[in-house]
């Protein structure tokens, strides 16, 4: 070989050396960085030695940090009883730990993005780790953790010192990014397993005199793996705990008309709870499919749906006989029947082809006023229900009438007080000209001739569009109410014919209950945008809110959250479009945020919720800026606003999507204009894949459940033929061309060019998983960034618990990966997408 050959091997070969020297320091793990300080508690009265060998040891351990975990980081100082010994937290360095004896030690972890590591854990015997609640095993180099950016809480049970070596912490990244903070103040910010696990009140009942309250409590204990229910009821005279005991959670509670018994509905068992002694008795065992039910008003009975599953004659195939015959429970029969208290004997009411619904029974208990769905498709919205009265004990009916559009109804003094949209045939509660089709979402309220051929609205002139109802025994009414953002509650004076909003005390009405005293006592549970639930008494006379329970001080002690502020704007065509928005815990109007975009368009405003589905607080956590609006086509802003939601499909609501961003951004220098994100979910999914065809503003995206395709929809969606009733009404694929494939997202996926996430349940039966899938395969044959993710078993909701948050983990790993150029949690949730 020549010196020039030889030149020629070597100079590779000495070049793939120096890559290899360079990308192998280059990978080399960052320093770690020692954790100086932790909250002690030390010398428990505990045997060390009988602690180490018992064999109950791991439970010894997750019971402490259960009761820990309840309570939060406590503060240096801070003084605790155990078996009667006083004993106090202290801040100490690591190295000055006791030699001996069981001591616990506490910190947080904060980081600002998705890092990995572990905690080194030298010179202590015997440690048990836990990572908010949960037990983490050693590894090699310590206990590796995976942090999503947040708070995150280490406890760590041992028994003093190891020998000789120095007790000693500390963090060891896997890359240079992988940092954390460690402190020990209790502050921190909201988590994802917190907004699932906080206490909340699920239902409530107040006896007749308004005196008691019944309460049921849900909420969840990860480091015991136990979820936490309880029931008690409140002598609100007295501001004392009457009674209180663990079950499951109770599907209803009710008092009894004289306020002897509170009826409790578990599983598919009614008890009746006695009020003077707590004795309990079981009225109903094991009555499968029980379904709603209410007292008679002369307390001697209970009214109750009872479904009876339908069962097929064959399972080798399935007629459909009906497009109803696609929901699961279609062909359930549901009927009604009465229960006597004394006797315990139940004697069927109705017996009838089609499912009857109670809707109501008369104050005189003579009368009960009951619906059927009935199969007709000749008008939209493509459905019909027949209301008619039933007599007791004769049990003769009267028909009342036939609606196509039907929300509710209760007995009037004169007739019957009935909840339908707008465009009712029998009434006259559209406000909209010709040019406008109304939206029958935007629910109003009618009076009912006894005749049922006619209907008087009252709410003509309203705004908000109502939902449940509820009538006082003077016959005026408390109606839940979507008033823009909030859910409002209103009393309406029947003879004045007047509305008058009450003051709740919240933005958003979760339920309402209210006494049957001459002066009503109304308890209602709902909450802020920015607070935790709340339970408030009102005084109807006064319009003031009392405050009966406030879930913050438990469990959302010491967190912080971010500021929330309202921002609207007015659109090029004359329409204030309401909106708000949401800042980090740790916000500084110096720096610039990615942001995120929210919205629905589905016709519903996005409430103000505390949480939900889609939490915002918690996103506004992980360092984004969050703006929500309610564009055009939205109920609570007036009909004429609704009315722009029918067939319309995107053409208003995108339109305002766009200016709500851009001119949000313009307005707030925070904000980085290159670093946006949009997301939407069902017809907000919809709208996410249409916007994408329409503009580049947004650097990412992210569709749950989006209708790529209004056919397909409209004719697989298990309710797609009756929402476009609605939304498209007169409108279908062999008539309106331009609607069901114009404003159809897939059919313009040629102009997608930002990268878009695709989620949906496998078993979504509203939405069905294949509208995602058409615009999946779109995407990936035009080559485009697309991602598609589904949830085994989920339906338009993901509802299972640790499923809900991987899905959480998506949206925001996807949003971290393109909005703060971080695709280290996508990579660690997607490992096979890491090029």
């Amino acid at each position: 070989m020549s010196n020039r050959q030889a030149l020629t091997w070597v100079a590779p070969v000495m070049f793939v050396c120096l890559a290899l020297i360079q990308s192998a320091s280059a990978d080399e793990a960052p320093e770690a960085h020692a954790i100086e300080t932790v909250l002690a508690l030390e010398a428990l009265p505990v045997a060390s030695e009988l602690f180490k060998e018992s064999a109950k040891r791991d439970q010894l351990a997750r019971a402490l940090v259960m009761q820990l975990e309840s309570r939060g980081l406590p503060r240096a100082g801070e003084q605790v009883s155990v078996f009667g010994q006083s004993l106090t937290w202290q801040e100490r360095a690591p190295v000055d730990a006791a030699d001996n004896g069981l001591a616990l030690w506490a910190l947080n972890l904060e980081t600002d993005r998705f890092v990995r590591g572990h905690v080194k854990v030298d010179g202590l015997q015997d440690v048990s780790f836990y990572h908010d609640g949960k037990a983490v095993t050693a590894g090699s180099d310590g206990y590796e953790l995976a942090l999503a950016a947040g708070s995150h809480r280490i406890w760590l049970i041992h028994r003093g010192r190891n020998g000789d070596n120095a007790p000693d912490l500390r963090w060891q990244g896997r890359a240079e990014h992988d940092r954390v903070t460690a402190h020990t103040r209790p502050e921190r910010r909201v988590t994802a397993r917190l907004l699932t696990n906080a206490e909340t009140v699920g239902q409530m009942a107040i006896s007749p005199d308004g005196r008691y309250l019944a309460l049921s409590f849900s909420g969840r204990s990860d480091a015991a793996d136990q979820d936490l229910r309880r029931t008690e009821i409140r002598d609100l005279r007295e501001d004392t705990v009457l009674r209180q005991w663990t079950s499951a959670p109770p599907r209803a509670l009710a008092w009894s008309p004289d306020g002897r018994f509170l009826a409790v509905q578990e599983g598919d068992n009614l008890w009746l709870h006695r009020k003077r002694d707590g004795q309990a008795r079981l009225l109903l065992a094991n009555h499968e499919q029980v379904g709603s039910w209410r007292w008679h008003p002369d307390g001697g009975s209970i009214v109750f749906a009872w479904i009876e599953p339908y069962k097929s004659d064959n399972d080798k195939r399935r007629r459909l006989r009906s497009l109803e015959d696609r929901w699961a429970t279609f062909r359930d029969n549901s009927q009604i029947f009465q229960v006597d208290v004394a006797s315990g004997l139940i004697r069927p009411l109705t017996a009838k082809d089609a499912s009857v619904s109670l809707q109501d029974i008369h104050p005189d208990g003579k009368r009960l006023l009951l619906s059927e769905r009935l199969i007709d498709y000749a008008e939209p919205p493509h459905s019909l229900f027949r209301l008619f009265e039933l007599s007791l004990p004769d049990l003769e009916e009267r028909e009342v009438g036939q609606f196509r559009l039907f929300n509710g109804a209760l007995f009037a003094d004169q007739g019957y007080w009935l909840l339908a949209g707008p465009g009712l045939a029998q009434g006259d509660g559209a406000t909209t000209d010709d040019e406008y089709t109304p939206n029958e979402y935007d629910t109003q309220l009618y009076r009912l001739a006894a005749d049922g051929n006619s209907a008087s609205s009252v709410s003509r002139d309203f705004e908000p569009a109502f939902g449940a109802m509820h009538r006082l025994p003077d016959g005026d009414l408390l109606l839940s109410a979507v008033a823009g953002e909030e859910v409002i509650l209103v009393r309406f004076e029947t003879h004045r014919e007047r509305f008058t909003r009450l003051d709740t005390g919240l933005e958003l009405m979760e339920q309402f209950v209210a006494s049957e005293g001459r002066r009503p006592v109304v308890v209602v549970r709902g909450t802020w945008a920015g607070t935790p639930q709340r339970v408030h008494r009102l005084d109807l006379q006064r319009n003031r809110p009392e405050l009966l329970h406030d879930t913050a001080p438990g469990s959302y002690a010491n967190v912080r959250f971010g500021q929330i502020e309202p921002w609207s704007f007015t659109n090029t065509d004359g329409d204030e479009i309401e909106g708000r928005y949401y800042l980090p815990p740790d916000f500084d109007p110096d720096q610039r945020y990615p942001l995120i975009v929210y919205y629905y368009g589905g016709t519903t405003p996005v409430s103000r919720q505390f949480t939900g589905r889609y939490p915002f607080n918690l996103w506004a956590a992980k360092g984004y800026v969050v703006y929500v609006l309610q564009p055009r086509g939205t109920i609570g802003y007036g009909q004429r606003f609704s009315a722009l939601h029918v067939n319309a499909w995107g053409k208003y609501t995108a339109d305002d999507i766009i200016e709500g961003t851009e001119k949000f951004v313009a307005a707030h220098d925070f904000v980085d204009p290159e670093r946006i994100g949009n997301i939407g979910a069902s017809y907000g999914g919809f709208m996410t894949m249409h916007l994408a065809t329409l503009t580049d503003i947004y650097a990412a995206s992210i569709s749950h459940a989006g209708i790529s395709a209004l056919t397909s929809y409209w004719g697989q969606g298990w309710w797609g033929y009756g929402y476009s009733g609605i939304a498209s009404r007169g409108s279908f694929p062999w008539n309106n061309e331009e609607l069901y494939v114009g404003q159809s997202p897939v059919y313009s996926a040629d102009q997608i060019t930002t990268p878009l996430l695709l989620v949906t349940g496998d078993s979504d039966t509203n939405v069905p998983p294949g509208e995602s899938h058409n615009m999946f395969t779109a995407l990936k044959l035009l080559g485009r960034e697309v991602e598609l993710v589904e949830f085994p078993g989920e339906d338009h909701w993901i509802l299972d618990r640790e499923q809900r948050y991987i899905w959480w983990d998506t949206m925001l790993a996807w949003f971290d990966k393109h909005l703060k150029d971080q695709p280290q949690w996508w990579h660690h949730l997607y490992p096979e997408t890491k090029e």
